[in-house]
């Protein structure tokens, strides 16, 4: 586990498929073009407490800013994705903000976008 120092920022890279688990502190999260250079998505989260952020399917890039009365500590690891089988009633296509905003349903297959 990486810990960044109080009031600090630094540029994450997240292999396809990992999550970034954060804990501790607080601060936001913001999402970056995927190269150098490129314009932020401007997708903004902030977090007080702990925060898990992605998986996404191809290469992505994070600021990571924590506040300056605070230190936050973060890990990058593969998502832990549950099994799938053919037992899944229903499939629901949504963004990663909605699916963030709700409790999965192991009956339904969700397709992110966006």
């Amino acid at each position: 586990m990486k810990t960044l120092p109080i009031g600090s920022n630094e540029v994450v890279s997240l292999p396809a498929y990992n999550v970034i688990s954060i804990t501790g502190g607080a601060g936001s999260i913001e999402r970056l073009g995927n190269n150098p250079g490129d314009p932020s998505s401007g997708t903004i989260t902030t977090f007080t407490a702990d925060a898990t952020v992605g998986p996404f399917p191809v290469w992505t890039r994070h600021m990571l800013r924590c506040i300056p009365s605070s230190q936050v500590s973060y890990d990058i690891a593969p998502a832990d994705f549950p099994a799938v089988d053919s037992a899944f009633e229903r499939a629901r296509v949504m963004s990663q903000a909605e699916y963030d905003a709700l409790t999965p349903d192991p009956a339904t297959l969700y397709l992110i976008v966006g």
